[in-house]
């Protein structure tokens, strides 16, 4: 008697259907942690173990949701609902997907709403905010400890610095424009 081998396709499940890859992209969601790439393995195992995509299958989904922009394990979701389930299957990776975190972030929100001002909440809440400018200067320096450092790109950084620091208001179109400046001086300064 032969014993099938591990990598053996599962034998198929119930056809998938949104409201099927609704409830495993939602339960999905609400469970893991980490972001799209510890999402992304459990969707390929999800939808293997059920019998709606073989391992290559999936390899070949996860390549297409890479080339979308947006956020992996969406593409990855949406992707994989289309080609299953058609435009409604896609409409369902998505919900999917989105549900759990926008629920949590609603939650929170309401909590913090009612509850932020109690000491403990609060202290708890600017520590935390704390931790961000240490979290995003640490980005940077792993960014830039890798880059030459030309005096006039120091320059532009800082000038570019200096105005999102002096005009908040106008930070978005500050930032879009200086970004879109020293991507073009870039090419000039490295040519």
């Amino acid at each position: 008697m032969k014993t099938p081998s591990p990598r053996a396709a599962p034998k198929p499940g119930p056809a998938p259907t949104p409201r099927r890859l609704f409830g495993v992209f939602f339960g999905i969601s609400a469970v893991t942690i980490g972001g799209g790439y510890a999402m992304v393995p459990v969707m390929g195992s999800a939808l293997e173990k059920r019998g709606w995509v073989t391992e290559a299958e999936f390899y070949e989904l996860f390549a297409t949701a890479q080339s979308f922009p947006g956020p992996l394990a969406l593409t990855t979701a949406i992707v994989a609902g289309k080609r299953l389930a058609g435009t409604a299957g896609a409409a369902a990776g998505f919900a999917g997907v989105m549900l759990p975190p926008f629920a949590a972030i609603v939650a929170v929100g309401a909590l913090i709403g009612r509850f932020g001002e109690l000491p403990a909440i609060k202290a708890f809440l600017d520590g935390a905010g704390a931790t961000v400018p240490g979290l995003v200067a640490a980005m940077i320096f792993k960014m830039a400890k890798g880059r030459k450092w030309l005096p006039l790109r120091i320059l532009a950084l800082a000038a570019l610095a200096l105005a999102l620091i002096l005009a908040p208001g106008a930070s978005l179109p500050i930032f879009l424009g200086g970004v879109a400046l020293l991507y073009v001086a870039e090419r000039r300064w490295t040519s």
